[in-house]
């Protein structure tokens, strides 16, 4: 099952219920806000999975930064990039695709640059924001 792009309802459930009274998050359009009620319909459940980039779901492409601005980023992290005006000029510009794969490829270069640490170099952590317990 291919679920790259793809959210479950009770991971953004806040912002269809903002006030627990079945209202919608403000920050959030209000047509895509209805549209994520119908498909994640009270009581969630928490099976149930919504593309995370309306419309470009299954695409690796700039489209996320056009929905962001539109105010259909189904987080509220998405939602707050737009609040602070550093964020929203990035999400602005990345709204081009060729100024998108620009600096994708220039972090993937970055990224091709970290050295894989090996033997006791390093842990895997059992929760990514927890140091692991030393075993003494």
């Amino acid at each position: 099952r291919h679920t790259i792009g793809v959210a479950h309802c009770g991971a953004f459930a806040r912002r269809l219920n903002f006030t627990g009274r079945n209202d919608t998050d403000p920050s959030l359009d209000p047509s895509y806000g209805e549209f994520l009620k119908r498909q994640c319909p009270t009581p969630v459940n928490s099976t149930t999975t919504v593309g995370m980039d309306p419309n470009s779901t299954l695409t690796f492409d700039s489209h996320y930064f056009s929905a962001v601005n539109k105010k259909q980023g189904l987080f509220q992290s998405d939602a707050a990039l737009i609040t602070d005006p550093t964020s929203a000029g990035i999400v602005t510009r990345f709204q081009s695709p060729s100024a998108f794969f620009r600096q994708f490829k220039l972090s993937m270069v970055k990224m091709g640059a970290i050295e894989v640490l090996v033997g006791d170099a390093g842990e895997i952590r059992k929760n990514c924001r927890v140091i692991n317990q030393s075993i003494n």
